[in-house]
């Protein structure tokens, strides 16, 4: 027997679902915002998803035993403060959880993944315990973002976390004795050999951060800072010689926050590495080989693009309105997009002299704009 759509009452503040009930259906609750209580049978096995979504006045709700997955969005848009999570429960649904309320939330040992977004925005969201030896295995996006947690615990079982922003929301990251993938420093999540920095916490107080030597890749979203969000503890940055890659959105939105210099060995910045940083003053190292889509944000003086670079991807040095020259030192330069530098001002190239043929086919006014002026020398 399944509890359907067309038996909700919008403005029905208690329901007590009869013994026997084994299932609830897809939406069977959905926008029922004065739903305050719900008695839920131990009969029922399958919660389908967005079945309580958008129940803002819920307050609480004790979820079965045989309850194995709780699926998308069943809880999501709530204003819960207690949950009881069933001891057989597999899977957390994608935004299952998504602005709910509650200080603290037990897992069980039973539960394997975490879906995306699965807590995310649970602002007041303190203490996450995990009941037993947890058998999780996967963390994906967004699971913990904007939380409030104090210290999350990875356990040892943890075998993936899809990126930074998986288990961002806290104030620091611990990782348990014997996970093989994983391990923490400071509150700081790396990859276990110490060369991937993982997740910087969103919410780590510290005012400045010396990424340990040894860091070869400073991750996906590693220090996704969502200044509007608030987060503007951290002031200053010091990055190694040994970072090599900074990938997709390492550096994303850090407005506030002073980036000394670059690796000397830097070879690859991927795609909105820099995106909405006020980099004002910035030496991109010889090492260097690749500058990928929207890279950079402000910068300031005469950029210098250095003699390894062979690619330079769309709209990788966005709008900087300070510079008016720009000198290309590289001779190896393969592939610029039409966007590389999308300027609306009066800017002079300085290019090769020595690649003046190849380089009229790549850096011309109708590809860049008609303010550009080129030199060979």
């Amino acid at each position: 027997m399944e509890i359907g759509k067309g038996e909700r009452e919008l403005a029905v503040k208690k329901v007590v679902i009869e013994e026997g009930v084994t299932s609830i259906a897809a939406h069977a609750f959905h926008g029922c915002e004065n739903l305050e209580s719900i008695v839920i049978p131990y009969s029922v096995t399958r919660i389908g998803h967005c079945a309580f979504y958008e129940c803002e006045s819920l307050r609480q709700v004790d979820i079965p035993d045989k309850v194995a997955v709780i699926e998308d969005y069943t809880f999501c848009g709530c204003n819960m403060e207690k949950i009881k999570l069933p001891p057989n429960l597999k899977k957390i649904g994608y935004r299952a959880f998504y602005g709910c309320r509650f200080k603290q939330i037990s897992i069980p040992a039973s539960v394997e993944t975490i879906e995306a977004k699965a807590f995310e925005d649970a602002y007041k969201l303190e203490k996450v315990t995990w009941e037993g030896k947890s058998r999780l295995r996967e963390i994906k996006t967004g699971a913990f973002r904007d939380c409030n947690i104090k210290k999350l615990t990875i356990p040892a079982s943890v075998t993936k976390i899809q990126d930074s922003t998986a288990v961002n929301g806290a104030c620091a990251i611990k990782v348990e004795k014997g996970n093989k993938k994983y391990k923490s420093k400071d509150g700081v999540l790396f990859s276990k050999d110490g060369k991937i920095l993982i997740c910087y916490p969103r919410k780590r107080k510290a005012k400045t951060y010396k990424i340990p030597k040894g860091v070869r890749t400073i991750g996906e979203s590693a220090f996704d800072y969502m200044v509007e969000k608030g987060y503007r503890h951290l002031k200053k940055i010091t990055m190694p010689d040994s970072v090599r890659v900074i990938k997709s959105h390492g550096f994303d939105d850090l407005a506030d926050v002073k980036i000394e210099r670059l690796s000397k060995n830097l070879k690859r910045i991927e795609k909105d590495a820099f995106i909405g940083c006020d980099i004002m003053s910035l030496k991109l190292p010889d090492s260097l080989v690749y500058i990928g889509d929207l890279s950079f944000g402000n910068i300031s003086g005469t950029l210098v693009i250095p003699k390894n670079v062979k690619e330079i991807g769309y709209h990788a040095i966005a709008v900087p309105p300070k510079v008016k020259k720009v000198v290309i030192k590289s001779k190896k330069l393969k592939s610029l997009s039409k966007k590389a530098f999308t300027w609306n001002t009066k800017v002079t190239f300085v290019l090769p002299k020595s690649k003046k043929t190849a380089y009229k086919k790549i850096f011309t006014n109708k590809r860049l704009g008609k303010k550009m002026k080129f030199i060979y020398k």
